[in-house]
């Protein structure tokens, strides 16, 4: 009865450990760091390094959460853009980062006036979730920003602020665009 034991044990052991190998390879392959993102995750909730000036670096990041979602690269390309146009004041540009919606709710000398001291900065991609159904995306995003006290929201009137907000995003012509919606107009603030 043992050599019967014996003779399928090298067997079960083999394909044990085919499996064991296999599995690890699909892992390695799911959770390698994809070659097309831009700059290493990071964990922190900004990406303000202590002792760096606020409102921290302008390249944004993203986090471990939201490196591998399949959209990772277009949500950090149009936030890029969506960013620096706020931070050179550049209207013309921060148009061509946003759905036709929110584009027909904003006057422009209203935006320039609102963002004519901010500087943003620290900003990281929390968290991307896809909404299957409507092909538009939430991402979670956490940055800080400087401005003129007067210029700083009614509820925080302060000049650094680090914000957590959820930006919906949605594709039109083929590109991703920061639309308008509630999901927006909910963000949580705090004093730097």
């Amino acid at each position: 009865m043992a050599s019967g034991a014996s003779r399928w044990l090298v067997p079960a052991v083999v394909v044990i450990t085919g499996a064991a190998v296999a599995a690890g390879m699909v892992g390695r392959t799911l959770y390698s760091r994809p070659p097309e993102a831009q700059g290493d995750p990071v964990v922190a909730s900004s990406a303000v390094v202590s002792g760096e000036p606020l409102p921290g670096i302008s390249q944004v990041r993203l986090s471990p959460d939201s490196f591998f979602h399949p959209d990772r690269t277009a949500v950090q390309s149009v936030l890029q853009r969506f960013f620096d146009a706020i931070n050179r004041r550049d209207f013309a540009q921060w148009r061509g980062t946003v759905s036709a919606r929110r584009v027909s709710q904003t006057v422009e000398s209203t935006w320039a006036a609102a963002y004519e001291t901010t500087r943003d900065g620290g900003v990281v991609v929390q968290r991307v979730e896809s909404d299957v159904v409507g092909r538009r995306l939430r991402v979670l995003i956490s940055f800080v920003s400087t401005q003129d006290v007067e210029k700083a929201p009614v509820a925080l009137p302060e000049g650094c602020i680090r914000w957590r907000v959820v930006y919906v995003m949605v594709w039109e012509g083929g590109e991703l665009k920061v639309d308008e919606a509630p999901e927006n107009r909910t963000p949580q603030m705090e004093k730097c």
